[in-house]
């Protein structure tokens, strides 16, 4: 269902200067970034990476953070400068660290976690604008979940909302956040609100902050407890697909056998605008929003939206179509195939149905349908291909015959 403007403002009725009373009673906490090129201008103020801390300083409460680390993934660009131009500036003490080659979001995550100081850290994407009150709103969050709730959260996750700064439209909760093995399917919906919120709203303390609910899976911008990821295993290297796409289901699925929970903080007042910098994406800008003032930041968000839309294949996780299809499929069907050979034929034939026969996509990332039915399908069958080859490394198993097994279990359907 759309929202209009009037039901958006009934998200939250948060206090924020109740809340920051509790503020001495929250630990501190680190922030993570993995980057890679975005920093391509010598003038640091136009710059995404420069954006996202300039909204984290502009926060309530951002001496919460006491903890800043950034792990560049082999940028080319001005990255270091723009780093020590922060610190100069800002008077910030930046934890900077850089691979020596590139590599991928899940592998550099994984290096970041172990180098931040506190037990929680935040994981940040380095192309998106925090709320005014995110960092306030998420401790408080952890607070009195972890109090009132459960122990054992080893993820929080946030809204982010693509080039916007409030969810479109609602959805139910058993369609956010889940995880459905069997039918080797899963939603994010992070995005969108919770229907059953709309009419009768659960708050977490004193009608300040909604009640997050437990979910399957989480995405990019969360609240995380490093001891249970690292009691997990940590995020997974995938580098050889160069991103991979399954890194946030693949630690879902072990913080799950593990007994650890993961929920979804669905107020729209603690979330980011993910500017998705560098993609000519099919997401609709809301025009009205042009003159917001971003806290912090020199331009308005009509302009870093302009600035962010124009195609830029060499910074962050940016791929022409063709690859993005490939990783996205790809490392989806490695997902599967590791859990049992049934699940990863099952998914294989389900995407050669979507993608190659009907058109489907799943993100809107690509900026355009690809319409050759010949080569969605040699797209397809790289990824399964390559699926393969990557999973037999990572497992040390024979997937040889797997290929053939799903290519006639396709024939039906060409």
């Amino acid at each position: 269902m759309k929202l209009d403007n009037k039901k958006r403002n009934t998200f939250s009725n948060a206090n924020w200067n109740d809340l920051a009373k509790i503020s001495d009673k929250l630990p501190g906490a680190s922030f993570l970034f993995v980057t890679y090129n975005r920093c391509p201008f010598p003038d640091f103020l136009k710059n995404p990476l420069t954006w996202a801390f300039q909204t984290l300083i502009s926060n309530n409460c951002f001496n919460l953070i006491d903890d800043l680390v950034v792990i560049d993934d082999g940028s080319t660009d001005f990255t270091s400068k723009n780093i020590k131009w922060l610190e100069k500036t800002y008077g910030l003490k930046i934890n900077y660290y850089k691979n020596n080659a590139r590599r991928d979001l899940s592998y550099s995550r994984g290096i970041g976690i172990k180098k931040t100081k506190n037990n929680l850290v935040f994981m940040g994407d380095d192309d998106c604008l925090y709320s005014n009150n995110f960092i306030l709103g998420s401790m408080a969050t952890y607070y009195f979940l972890s109090r009132k709730v459960t122990k054992n959260i080893a993820v929080i996750n946030f809204p982010v909302f693509e080039r916007c700064t409030y969810p479109k439209e609602t959805t139910p909760i058993n369609q956010i956040g889940k995880v459905f093995y069997n039918k080797t399917f899963f939603c994010y919906n992070f995005d969108k609100f919770p229907e059953e919120y709309m009419n009768n709203p659960k708050y977490l303390q004193n009608k300040n902050l909604l009640m997050p609910f437990e979910v399957d899976t989480f995405a990019g911008v969360n609240l995380c407890d490093k001891s249970l990821i690292l009691k997990a295993g940590n995020y997974l290297d995938l580098s050889a697909w160069g991103s991979g796409y399954s890194e946030h289901i693949e630690l879902s699925r072990a913080l799950t056998k593990h007994g650890f929970y993961i929920y979804h903080q669905p107020d729209p007042r603690i979330s980011c605008v993910h500017l998705k910098y560098g993609a000519n994406s099919r997401d609709k800008f809301d025009r009205r929003l042009s003159n917001k003032i971003i806290n912090g930041v020199k331009y308005r968000l009509g302009e870093l939206v302009d600035f962010s839309k124009k195609e830029n294949l060499n910074t962050g996780t940016r791929q022409n179509n063709n690859n993005f299809h490939i990783i996205e499929i790809g490392s989806l069907f490695s997902f599967y195939l590791k859990i049992s050979k049934k699940l990863g034929i099952k998914f294989a034939a389900k995407e050669y149905i979507n993608f190659v026969n009907k058109k489907l996509l799943f993100s809107t990332t690509p900026s355009c349908v690809i319409e050759s039915k010949k080569q969605r399908e040699k797209i397809w069958k790289t990824a399964i291909q390559r699926g393969c080859e990557i999973t037999a490394i990572q497992t040390k198993k024979d997937y040889s015959s797997v290929f053939n097994k799903i290519i006639n279990e396709v024939n039906q359907y060409v």
